[in-house]
């Protein structure tokens, strides 16, 4: 009996080892994840952590940087006894790599940079009362020029654009390199070099502050906010105040009716890298849009209204602007000035102008954001 129950046993033992038992053939149902939906707070919440973490603060990260490398530049370049055509040309690639970094922070426009009149102390643009040029001559007259010399002046000679007449004049008389006042233009370029630089290190710092930084509030809608909502209701309205003044002020008014339109009026004519700032400006906003890589709206319609199509579409648009961008060879201050160049205007002005009127209706009706419109929106 010992013997039949010990084989009994190993036969068991041996079905089991194959797999022969009942239990093991069955096979387990799959276990689907629990589909994990964010409420709207929770999503909004995402959403601006990512807006802050991923466009926000990493454009004001650059923006500083570039500013300090314009003041380093500044200062090698005034060092020099002769400076030669070469070493402007250093100092040139600095104030253009600023600019480019400056552009593509313009989406954002809160907080400590509409502070204290930041905003206008880095740029003041349009300039209809040619401000930049009076201010530049005062600061050239002043008794000592120095940073406090720059800061107790108007807005027009504090920011990027006086760098630009300083830095970019190729006139005789106001060539850094053959002005006969030369040394108090370059005095005048390390002032306002080193105002710019104080202004982007504020901004980035009352942001990024420990306790009171402004992107507390930003994240959590707190502070001089009640809502997440009326954060991101505030951030968008910067997106259409930008996108009317690259269509009107950049575009429209510089290109005019007639050839050859207004050359003068284009942003940064003197430099010649009036579209290149429109580029960056559409890169900068799309940035802002899809939060870099993070959490952007493109997932934020998904998830709270199930909808695909408005974010395709304003894809859509942000690439056709693209194209048709790259398609202007020329300068923006010499296309207005050719016929074909002016022909390829059109078209870009009037996807703008698409762009701007889709996220007003479609994207504004989906997710039920306010924005604030300004009297210059035609809303």
């Amino acid at each position: 009996m010992k013997l039949k129950a010990l084989s009994l046993l190993v036969t068991a033992a041996l079905l089991s080892a194959c797999g022969g038992g009942s239990d093991t053939n069955s096979e387990k149902p799959p276990i689907t994840p629990p589909v994990v939906k964010l409420t709207k707070d929770e999503a909004m919440t995402k959403l601006l952590s990512a807006q802050a973490d991923n466009y926000i603060l990493p454009a004001y990260q650059t923006l500083m940087d570039e500013a300090d490398k314009l003041d380093a530049a500044s200062i090698m370049f005034c060092a020099y006894q002769a400076p030669s055509e070469s070493e402007l040309t250093e100092l040139k690639n600095a104030w253009l790599a600023l600019s480019k970094a400056w552009q593509f922070a313009k989406a954002v426009k809160m907080g400590p940079e509409s502070e204290e009149f930041r905003h206008y102390r880095l740029q003041f643009w349009p300039d209809n009362n040619n401000a930049v040029q009076r201010g530049v001559a005062s600061l050239l007259a002043a008794q000592v020029i120095d940073e406090n010399a720059v800061a107790s002046l108007q807005d027009g000679a504090q920011g990027l654009p006086a760098l630009e007449l300083l830095i970019f004049n190729q006139a005789q008389d106001a060539s850094l390199l053959s002005a006969s006042n030369k040394q108090d233009r370059c005095l005048a370029v390390m002032a306002i070099a080193a105002n710019v630089k104080t202004v982007a290190t504020e901004i980035l710092a009352l942001w990024q502050h420990e306790k009171i930084g402004f992107v507390l509030d930003f994240k959590n809608g707190s502070g001089e906010y009640n809502t997440k909502q009326a954060v991101l209701e505030d951030f968008i309205t910067n997106w259409f105040e930008l996108i009317e003044v690259i269509k009107d002020n950049k575009l429209n008014n510089v290109k005019g009716t007639l050839i050859p339109g207004y050359p003068e009026k284009a942003e940064s004519y003197i430099s010649l890298s009036s579209l290149e700032n429109i580029k960056t400006n559409f890169a900068g906003l799309k940035q802002a849009y899809l939060a870099g890589n993070g959490y952007g709206f493109d997932e934020y319609l998904v998830d709270i209204h199930e909808n695909t199509q408005v974010n395709d579409t304003i894809l859509n648009y942000f690439d056709e602007i693209d194209v048709l961008l790259n398609d202007i060879e020329k300068p923006l201050s010499q296309a207005v000035t050719i016929q074909d160049s002016r022909n390829k205007l059109s078209p870009l002005i009037t996807k703008i102008d698409e762009l701007r009127t889709y996220l007003s209706t479609d994207f504004i009706q989906l997710t039920g954001l306010n924005p604030n419109f300004n009297s210059n929106d035609g809303d």
